[in-house]
C-alpha cells in the first residue's frame, strides 16, 4: 500500500525484499515503531522472522527501539521466534537489555523468552543490563529466575559489570538477590548468592572493578559486603592500584581507610603511586579540536584531571607511600610522571625523592620539554646516558622533538656526546631535520667562540 511503501523507505516491493543492509519494510518499519505500517506488513505476508545481513531480525529491531513495544506484541502474536540469535549471538531479550525496555522483556519472558541465553561473548541478559545500568530490568530478570552467578565476558559475574561501570543501584540490586540462598552460608556469600571475592579469568574481583569504574558508593557497598580490600588479580595488582590509575580520590580515600597497603606491588614492583604518576586521562583529545566549543571542554577537561592527579598523589604520599620506591626495571614514580610528561604530578613526587638520580632520557625520548625544565631545575646531569649511552639530547633529536632540543641546549647538553655502540652523536641522530640541525650549528658556533675568547 502507498502508507507502506512511504514508512518503509527504500524497501518498496514486495515485503521480502531488502535493501542493502539485508533489511526488510517489516525491520524499517519496527526500528521506527511504526505498529500500524507493522500490522498491515504483516497482514500482506512478510516473514516476522527473516534476518538482515549481521542476523537481527524484527523482533530485534522491535526489542530496541523507542517506541517499539506494539510491534513486538504483533510479531510474537504471529510467532516471531523469541529465542533468535544474530552473528554475535544476541537474542531480542538482550536486546532489551541494552535499552532497558523492561516491559518488552516481560512480554519476552512470557512467551518463551531464554533468560540466560548467551551471546558469543559468554554475556547473558542480565550481564548487559547490569553493563547498561537498567535497574528495572534487573528485577525483572532476576524475579524471573535468572542466574546471578553466570559468568560472561572474562569470566565476569553481573556484579563485576555493574561495578566496572560504576551503577551502585544495579550493584546493590545484584547484592541483595542473594538473600534467598541457605542462611548458613557466609556473610560474603548471603549478600551475593556467591563468593564476593570470586575473580573473573584475569583474577579481578568485584571490589576491582569497583575501583576501576570510580563510584566510591560501589566500592563501599562491596566492602560493606565482605570484599577483601588487598586481594590480588593475577598481575599482583590490588584494588588500590586500579583506584590509583584512574585517578578516583574518594575510593583511594575509602581503601585506604580500611587498612589496604599502600605501598604494594604488582608483579612488576609497581605500586599504587607508580600508577596514579603514569595515568594518562588527561591526554585525551576531542574529536574536532579546531572547534573553539571542544577546545574550550577539553582546555577545562585537563584543568580537571590535572587537579585530579596532583590530589591523588598527596593524598598518597600523605598516607605514606613510598616515592623512591622502584620497580623491577629500577623505575620510581618521578620516572613514571616524567614519561608521561605531567609536569605539576612531577613537581609533587619530586619534592619526596631525596638524593634519587634522575633520568632525563625517558622524558626526553617521549618530547615532554616542561617534564625536563623540572628535572634539570632539580640539577639533574644534563648529558647523562642510557644503557646505549645515548644522551638526552641525542635522544630528543632522534624523536625529532624541536622543544626538547631547545631546552637541553639552553641547560649546556653537549651536541657533540657520541654513543658506544654506533660512535653517533645528536648532530648524526637528527638526520635531515634542518631546524634542529641549524640549532646544533649555532649553538656548536656560539660555543666554539666563547672557548676561543
Amino acid at each position: 500500500t502507498p502508507s507502506t511503501r512511504r514508512t518503509a523507505g527504500r524497501c518498496t516491493g514486495p515485503p521480502s525484499w531488502s535493501n542493502a543492509f539485508g533489511n526488510t519494510a517489516l525491520h524499517v518499519a519496527c526500528f521506527n515503531g511504526k505498529d500500524a505500517v507493522v500490522s498491515e506488513l504483516i497482514d500482506y505476508g512478510a516473514n516476522v522472522s527473516q534476518p538482515n545481513n549481521k542476523g537481527f531480525t524484527p523482533l530485534h529491531f522491535a526489542a530496541t527501539s523507542t517506541h517499539g513495544a506494539l510491534c513486538l506484541e504483533f510479531l510474537v502474536n504471529n510467532d516471531a521466534d523469541v529465542n533468535v540469535q544474530s552473528r554475535d549471538g544476541k537474542s531480542p531479550l538482550h536486546m532489551t537489555a541494552v535499552h532497558g525496555r523492561f516491559t518488552r522483556s516481560q512480554t519476552l519472558i512470557q512467551n518463551g523468552g531464554e533468560i540466560d541465553s548467551v551471546d558469543k561473548d559468554g554475556n547473558t541478559p542480565l550481564h548487559i543490563a547490569a553493563r547498561y545500568g537498567h535497574e528495572h530490568l534487573i528485577n525483572t530478570l532476576i524475579t524471573s529466575g535468572a542466574d546471578c552467578t553466570r559468568r560472561g565476558v572474562h569470566g565476569m559475574f553481573p556484579l563485576h559489570l555493574a561495578a566496572l561501570n560504576a551503577h551502585a543501584d544495579c550493584c546493590r540490586k545484584l547484592l541483595s538477590s542473594g538473600r534467598r540462598f541457605s542462611i548458613m552460608c557466609s556473610d560474603s556469600v548471603l549478600s551475593a548468592g556467591f563468593q564476593i571475592d570470586t575473580p573473573d579469568s584475569l583474577g579481578r574481583t568485584c571490589l576491582h572493578a569497583a575501583a576501576a569504574g570510580g563510584n566510591v558508593e560501589c566500592v563501599k557497598l562491596l566492602l560493606s559486603s565482605g570484599g577483601e580490600h588487598n586481594r590480588r588479580d593475577t598481575c599482583g595488582r590490588t584494588p588500590l592500584h586500579y583506584a590509583a590509575a584512574s585517578r578516583h580520590f574518594q575510593c583511594l580515600e575509602t581503601l585506604v581507610a580500611c587498612g589496604t597497603a599502600i605501598n604494594a606491588t604488582d608483579q612488576w614492583g609497581r605500586s599504587a603511586l607508580h600508577y596514579a604518576a603514569a595515568s594518562d586521562l588527561d591526554r585525551r583529545k576531542p574529536e574536532n579540536p579546531e572547534r573553539t566549543h571542544a577546545r574550550n571542554v577539553v582546555v577545562m577537561l585537563l584543568v580537571v584531571t590535572s587537579n585530579l592527579c596532583c590530589r591523588c598523589l598527596d593524598f598518597l604520599l600523605q598516607s605514606g607511600a613510598t616515592a623512591s620506591l622502584k620497580d623491577q626495571q629500577g623505575y620510581s614514580p618521578v620516572h613514571y610522571a616524567a614519561a608521561y610528561g605531567h609536569r605539576h604530578c612531577l613537581e609533587l613526587v619530586s619534592l619526596s625523592v631525596t638524593g634519587s638520580k634522575l633520568r632525563l632520557c625517558v622524558q626526553a625520548y617521549h618530547g615532554h620539554a616542561q617534564a625536563l625544565e623540572v628535572l634539570l631545575q632539580g640539577r639533574a646531569e644534563v648529558d647523562q646516558r642510557d644503557e646505549a649511552g645515548r644522551t638526552p639530547l641525542a635522544l630528543a633529536a632522534l624523536r625529532g622533538h624541536r622543544d626538547c632540543v631547545h631546552t637541553l641546549l639552553s641547560q649546556g647538553a653537549s651536541p657533540r656526546c657520541t654513543d658506544r655502540q654506533h660512535g653517533r652523536n645528536a648532530v648524526h641522530l637528527a638526520g635531515k631535520r634542518w631546524s634542529l640541525l641549524n640549532s646544533f650549528i649555532k649553538i656548536i658556533f656560539l660555543r666554539d667562540r666563547v672557548d676561543k675568547g
